[in-house]
């Protein structure tokens, strides 16, 4: 296997497969990126059992010659040591060669490395071939899908089902779910395949997934297959590919009120920097908790602590209908939920003071955001 590559291309494409590769796997093959060069290409692939990321460095790109004087072949090399090593070499062109199937000798003219290779054959099977349902999705709504959602996703692995984020689609509308049993997220988008299926993806590999396309240039649209056990995202030479958290996810849809009867209309940025303000004094306790006092002549938020004191705060920026009200609730959840409707305002709508609000946006019916009050003394 030898080959010279633009360095700017090789860095890219080793970004890309090095994103699940980690030197505390339990295999420690999967600290490795499996690099194969055939007649398309340099094919990059890496994996940690659970996500695994392929991509594909072309002989060319539009006029730029990426890939010459090439023998195929394919190696093993460390993930870790790769990326950092093309990472800091500073030539435009880098020279790659496989000795005995053991060295891989890097240079660029300058500086020049020997990096011990494994052999290809000590790498295990990883499955990117498409089956089951699949779809096309345009990559900012999808990306938005994931940013709106997958942060309401716990990261506690007591409950594994709760880590995931729940897709499933019918009827031309793909939705999103997450909950940690503390707050909701849900998301829906439209989808030009009329498919049906319900998956539980891990929420970190899907913003892992998000993230890659986001800093990819140039995708518009993201093919999406679901199988039984796993899912698979390709977009720009690039296959991604996730197992599936098995089990039920939970029934959530009696936790979203179906009406309220009293409503906060409020500036978003208004609320959130109140809210930071108030919260100096939580921060310092366990629950991160801050109180809303709700009337129609004023909407005041509080925060106590038996150790620091007291902070008082009147929201200038709003509007509350509805019965005098007390709602005490973690300021973090509720930051995070007004955060993710990305809108210069918010639509809070509650039941009572033990009842989960919504936090919504008056012109957006696709997304919605739950949080559950907690009770204080």
């Amino acid at each position: 296997m030898k080959f010279k590559i633009n360095r700017e291309q090789f860095l890219k494409g080793l970004n890309v497969a090095s994103k699940p590769t980690t030197s505390k796997s339990p295999i420690p093959v999967l600290g490795n990126i499996l690099m194969t060069l055939d007649e398309r290409g340099l094919h990059l692939l890496g994996s940690n059992g659970e996500l695994a990321m392929k991509t594909l460095i072309p002989l060319r790109v539009n006029d730029l010659e990426v890939i010459r004087v090439y023998t195929e072949g394919s190696c093993l090399v460390s993930s870790k040591i790769i990326t950092e090593m093309i990472r800091k070499l500073e030539g435009n062109e880098i020279d790659f060669e496989l000795f005995d199937g053991s060295i891989s000798k890097i240079e660029d003219g300058r500086t020049k490395y020997n990096l011990n290779s494994v052999r290809p054959e000590e790498y295990p099977e990883i499955d990117l071939e498409k089956n089951g349902v699949t779809f096309e999705v345009d990559s900012k709504k999808f990306i938005r899908l994931v940013d709106q959602t997958s942060f309401a996703a716990s990261t506690k692995e007591q409950r594994p089902i709760l880590t995931a984020l729940h897709l499933e689609a019918s009827e031309g509308e793909l939705t999103a779910i997450a909950t940690d049993s503390a707050r909701l997220a849900k998301k829906t988008i439209e989808i030009k395949d009329n498919v049906t299926f319900s998956a539980n993806v891990p929420a970190r590999v899907l913003q892992e997934i998000a993230n890659t396309i986001e800093s990819t240039p140039g995708v518009s649209v993201v093919e999406v297959s679901v199988s039984d056990k796993k899912i698979l995202f390709e977009f720009d030479g690039t296959v991604v590919s996730s197992r599936l958290i098995a089990g039920d996810y939970p029934n959530t849809k009696n936790i979203i009120p179906k009406a309220h009867n009293s409503f906060l209309e409020v500036n978003s940025s208004e609320l959130l920097k109140a809210m930071e303000r108030v919260a100096l004094l939580a921060a310092n306790e366990r629950e991160n908790i801050i109180k809303l006092t709700l009337n129609e002549d004023a909407v005041v938020m509080s925060s106590r602590s038996p150790l620091s004191g007291s902070a008082t705060e009147t929201i200038a920026t709003c509007k509350y209908s509805g019965d005098p009200l007390e709602i005490s609730f973690n300021y973090l959840f509720v930051s995070a939920a007004v955060k993710a409707c990305q809108s210069e305002d918010v639509n809070i709508g509650f039941l009572g003071e033990m009842k989960p609000f919504s936090v919504k946006v008056n012109d957006d019916p696709s997304h919605v955001q739950i949080v559950t009050p907690v009770r204080t003394y």
